[in-house]
């Protein structure tokens, strides 16, 4: 089975009082990175992940975390990564 590389983005809503919070638990995980929005609300989202299923499992974790309204996947991308010789 060949390795393959994801990279997705997200738009995260949350509550304000909640932001800083919420920017550092993202902050946290594996693969993840915050380019923005804090002071809007709406966080903006890189993850670097495996497998698919890395990219649904980041999703769900940042949906469950205290002041997210919602976790909104934007775009994804996957391709087979080359091994060097």
């Amino acid at each position: 089975m060949s390795r393959e590389c994801h990279i997705s983005s997200l738009v995260v809503h949350s509550l304000p009082d909640c932001m800083s919070s919420i920017a550092q638990s993202i902050g946290s995980l594996d693969g993840a990175e915050i380019h923005g929005g804090q002071d809007t609300g709406k966080l903006i989202v890189t993850l670097e992940t495996d497998t698919e299923s890395q990219v649904v499992e980041r999703i769900n974790a940042i949906q469950l975390l205290d002041g997210v309204l919602a976790a909104t996947l934007v775009f994804h991308h996957f391709e087979p990564v080359q091994e060097r010789e």
